[in-house]
């Protein structure tokens, strides 16, 4: 039988699984934490949540969302653009790269 701490560290096992294997999708994640909201208690929300900012504190993900937002900020218009365009997509880290040479 699962049991409710049994569910919470699957759940947290799951989210530092993901930091091993890159894998970043906050739109993804927010959905995750807003349903298990209302089905936990503050302390393994909490849990669940300190998981989160931790995988997305650390890592390659972090310093390339840095990288880019910092040169958006300095006036880029294609780290501008892909910045943009992550949004529209929910927050996706994919990159799609054009290439228009013919």
């Amino acid at each position: 039988m699962r049991t409710k701490s049994g569910s919470v560290r699957e759940l947290v096992a799951g989210i530092r699984q993901a930091v091993e294997q890159e894998i970043y999708n906050p739109a993804e994640d927010l959905k995750a934490l807003q349903t298990q909201y209302k089905r936990l208690g503050k302390k393994d929300f909490a849990m669940m949540l300190d998981a989160m900012v931790e995988k997305y504190a650390a890592g390659e993900y972090a310093a390339i969302h840095a990288a880019l937002v910092q040169k958006a900020r300095s006036g880029d218009i294609d780290a501008i653009k892909m910045y943009r365009e992550m949004q529209a997509s929910g927050g996706s880290d994919e990159v799609v790269i054009v290439d228009d040479i013919g």
